[in-house]
């Protein structure tokens, strides 16, 4: 077998076992990860390691492999936006809804560090005050990563995973273990309880039975690492996990994915903007266009891409999709710096500093990317939907409108810019259907 086929065969096998279609196409980075492995293991080539894989004690290697493939960027309090509202009107709904039997069911789906589910227990804990004794309150973070399982159970974080939160309440929820790390407080830890879970288990009669009867269930940043069709159906098995009157929150970046019609009046548009079409709103965390066969770089690959200086958008874009914002944000700035009038630089360094909760610098860029191209329809529809969630939702539907326009204006068979494939009239009708299911959600 050569090295070629070795790569493919693993990676399918990948891809079969987690569902993560992310990988389809991204040779160099799958690469790394794998190489990580083969230099922990002392092998130097992809034949030897696939059989490792694939023999009688081949289980633990792929839990290895599996959590390095995941990319666990999350911090506390992430996207302030979701975090306002599940404080001011989803979980104060669900506690007036469910103070008869004080009994709360939340799910963390690819909860990685489990800041997103320590951060509810927090919010819950403020919420409820005193009452929280009487109440039982599960909060369940799941993952597929067990070093990540590993970190959310000793809760200790860095400054990094704590940058949303301010001195007061770092005092407040965390306790200093030196200069550089935080423990989180017991109280807030004997909340939630942390489990291994594959999504795709959703999809098949076995899944567990506790899966089921969610009041709120959290699924952020996870969905756009399977293909569309399992993310639709994904969405659909959550769905029907929801106990009567629960609530779905997805991320900005895979509600996108999320185009079943009996499945989008469940999301709260606020949040996710979920009445979208997959291939409407390409962003850098869900950059997945259909796989092309391509001869893989050879082992050992050149030196990781953090190590080099960033040149183009392409590596801005491998960057975002390793989990490094910061450092594809740094890339993008240099860019700008060349290319100040390149609108599509400044279109992909707000999707960055929208992913940072950065929403009003992501608003200026999108606005500075529409004065130097007022037809980039691409630019006009995230616009609107970042001023939907920010409840401007006059100023959001027009800018949908003026996207949906742009778009029919161009020829009928013309590829959108930046639309991974998708025609200009195709995704004008998206928008437009989007804008009249968001007016009989008004």
């Amino acid at each position: 077998m050569s090295e070629l086929d070795a790569f493919e065969r693993l990676r399918a096998a990948l891809i079969a076992r987690t569902g993560h279609a992310y990988y389809a196409d991204k040779d160099k980075l799958l690469r790394d990860r794998v190489r990580e492995r083969l230099e922990v293991l002392g092998l130097s080539s992809l034949t030897t390691y696939l059989q490792r894989l694939e023999g009688a004690d081949g289980e633990e290697e792929w839990r290895a492999l599996e959590d390095i493939i995941t990319i666990g960027e999350t911090y506390f309090f992430r996207y302030a936006d979701h975090f306002e509202r599940l404080r001011q009107e989803i979980l104060p709904e669900l506690i007036a809804r469910k103070r008869a039997e004080r009994a709360l069911r939340i799910w963390s789906i690819g909860c990685a560090n489990g800041a997103e589910a320590y951060s509810v227990a927090i919010v819950l804990h403020e919420l409820l005050g005193a009452e929280l004794a009487d109440w039982r309150i599960a909060i369940i973070g799941g993952d597929i990563s067990e070093r990540a399982l590993a970190a959310a159970r000793a809760a200790r974080y860095s400054q990094w995973a704590l940058r949303t939160v301010t001195t007061d309440e770092r005092e407040r929820y965390f306790d200093a273990v030196d200069a550089r790390t935080w423990a989180l407080k017991p109280q807030y830890r004997a909340m939630v309880r942390f489990e291994r879970q594959n999504m795709l288990d959703l999809l098949t009669p076995n899944a567990p039975l506790q899966w089921s009867e969610f009041d709120l269930i959290l699924c952020r940043n996870v969905l756009i690492y399977f293909s569309p069709e399992q993310a639709v159906a994904l969405t659909r098995q959550l769905r029907a996990r929801l106990a009567p009157g629960g609530t779905l929150l997805l991320g900005h970046a895979e509600a996108t994915l999320a185009d079943d019609p009996v499945f989008a009046p469940l999301v709260r548009s606020e949040f996710s903007q979920a009445l979208a079409p997959p291939q409407a709103l390409p962003t850098l965390e869900e950059w997945r266009p259909a796989p092309l066969p391509a001869a893989p770089a050879p082992l050992p690959a050149p030196k990781p891409i953090a190590t080099q200086a960033p040149s183009t958008l392409d590596d801005v874009k491998r960057l975002a999709d390793a989990g490094a914002y910061e450092a594809a944000q740094t890339a993008c700035d240099a860019l700008i710096a060349l290319q100040p009038t390149a609108a599509r630089l400044y279109y992909y360094r707000a999707i960055l500093r929208h992913v940072s909760d950065d929403t009003a610098g992501a608003e200026s860029d999108l606005k500075r990317a529409l004065y130097l191209d007022r037809n980039f329809a691409l630019a006009h529809h995230r616009l609107g939907l970042l001023l939907l969630g920010a409840g401007r939702k006059q100023e959001g539907r027009r800018s949908l409108m003026t996207a949906a326009r742009v778009a029919a204006a161009q020829p009928e068979s013309a590829p959108l810019e930046e639309g991974q494939g998708v025609t200009a009239h195709a995704f004008a009708a998206m928008v437009r259907a989007q804008v009249e299911q968001t007016d009989a959600a008004a």
